[in-house]
C-alpha cells in the first residue's frame, strides 16, 4: 500500500504494509493516500460512536486524529510514541456520515516530529484540528551503528 518514497528496505515496507493493514482491521478506518509527509484516511461514522447529543464522541474523533497523524509521521521518515497531542473541535458532527482524516508533517527533527492534522465533515467543513508531537526513534536507532 506505502509507495517507496523513503527508499526503504523490503522488509522495512512489509513492517509498515502490515501495521496499517492491522490499523485499518482494528479501528474504523480505511486509508486513502499516503505520500511523502502526508497521510489521509476515513472514518465511516456509525452510531455506536455517537454520545447523547447524536455527535461523535470527542475521543473517537481524537484517536482517528492520533492514528493519522502518526501514519503522517511513518510517511515522513520517522517513528515512535505520540508525545504530546493537542486538538480543537471547531464545529459539531451531527449528521456528518463519515470523517475525512489528512495529516502533514510540519517537521521532522531529530529527537520530535511535529504533526498537523484536519479532520473534515462529509459536507467538507473543518471539524476539528489539531497538533501531535512523535518521539523520532528512528534518528536514535540510526545512531547506534
Amino acid at each position: 500500500m506505502i509507495q517507496n518514497f523513503l527508499n526503504l528496505s523490503d522488509e522495512k515496507l512489509k513492517e509498515i504494509d502490515y501495521m496499517i493493514e492491522r490499523l485499518e482491521k482494528d479501528h474504523p478506518l480505511r486509508f486513502t493516500r499516503l505520500e511523502k509527509d502526508f497521510c489521509e484516511a476515513v472514518m465511516e461514522v456509525k452510531p455506536e460512536m455517537l454520545n447523547f447529543y447524536e455527535m461523535v464522541y470527542g475521543g473517537q474523533t481524537y484517536n482517528l486524529m492520533d492514528v493519522v497523524a502518526g501514519v503522517a509521521n511513518i510517511c515522513g521518515g520517522g517513528y515512535g510514541p505520540t508525545v504530546s497531542g493537542n486538538v480543537e473541535y471547531v464545529s459539531g458532527t451531527k449528521g456528518q456520515k463519515e470523517l475525512r482524516a489528512v495529516g502533514r508533517v510540519r517537521r521532522n527533527g531529530r529527537t520530535f516530529s511535529y504533526i498537523d492534522v484536519d479532520v473534515l465533515g462529509t459536507d467538507g467543513r473543518l471539524v476539528s484540528k489539531g497538533s501531535f508531537i512523535y518521539y523520532n526513534m528512528a534518528s536514535r536507532e540510526d545512531r547506534k551503528g
